[in-house]
């Protein structure tokens, strides 16, 4: 596919927009799961139409480079088979380079069938025309067991607090030592695990430490540094 077209300042208006009200409203009704996921990095609740859709909110709940992100954001045409139709995506995302993306979120059975891969080609051309991209997003990547497990326990420890003493003493050990075990830090802090774990998954959730989210977190796991001032 060639390059994306400018984003037009209607779109930009809409995708700015999409943050604050969503082109569609998710109301509970029969047949429909809905969930609202209460979001660390945009400090309020999400509102989504499946439990895969919530999930699929960790993931970008955590992801260093989304600055946003929101749920039901803009709506735009698609053509297929000679008919005009209108579609609005599961997730808008914003990452720090600026960019825009969309996202749709489908089940692993939904997306293996014949009928999804044209209407969702269609779609994709649809965003193209407005200047974005528009991303599949599979089951087997949003429940990935170890990463997802990961993921709920730094959204359970995740905080909007200022940091403790306990946070700054932490960081102010990994500046000049490098990369450390939850364990050697636990007692360097004089902490025990059940205390350490959760003091590290905040610093975590707010990117001020990374580690390796494809193994399960413990004592065992190691943290570095990614900024501190």
């Amino acid at each position: 596919m060639s390059a994306l077209p400018s984003l037009s300042t209607a779109t930009l208006i809409a995708l700015e927009s999409a943050f604050y009200t969503p082109a569609r409203s998710l109301t509970k009704s029969r047949g429909k799961n809905i969930h609202r996921y209460v979001s660390a990095k945009m400090g309020k609740r999400v509102t989504v139409e499946s439990f895969l859709e919530c999930a699929a909110c960790y993931h970008f709940d955590f992801e260093p480079s989304i600055v946003r992100f929101c749920s039901q954001p803009i709506r735009f045409s698609y053509c297929l088979n000679g008919k005009t139709h209108t579609y609005v995506p599961d997730f808008l995302v914003q990452f720090d380079t600026g960019d825009y993306k969309l996202y749709e979120v489908k089940s692993d059975m939904e997306s293996s069938k014949e009928e999804f891969h044209c209407e969702w080609e269609a779609k994709v051309q649809g965003a193209f025309g407005i200047g974005l991209d528009l991303e599949l997003v599979t089951e087997e990547e949003i429940l990935n067991e170890v990463i997802f497990s990961n993921l709920k326990l730094l959204h359970r420890y995740a905080s909007r607090d200022h940091l403790n003493d306990f946070h700054q003493t932490l960081l102010a050990t990994l500046k000049p030592n490098g990369t450390q075990t939850a364990r050697s830090l636990g007692h360097h802090l004089g902490l025990s695990g059940r205390k350490i774990l959760p003091i590290l998954c905040d610093l975590l959730s707010r990117n001020l430490l990374q580690t390796n989210l494809e193994t399960p977190l413990s004592l065992e796991s190691e943290f570095e540094l990614v900024c501190y001032d």
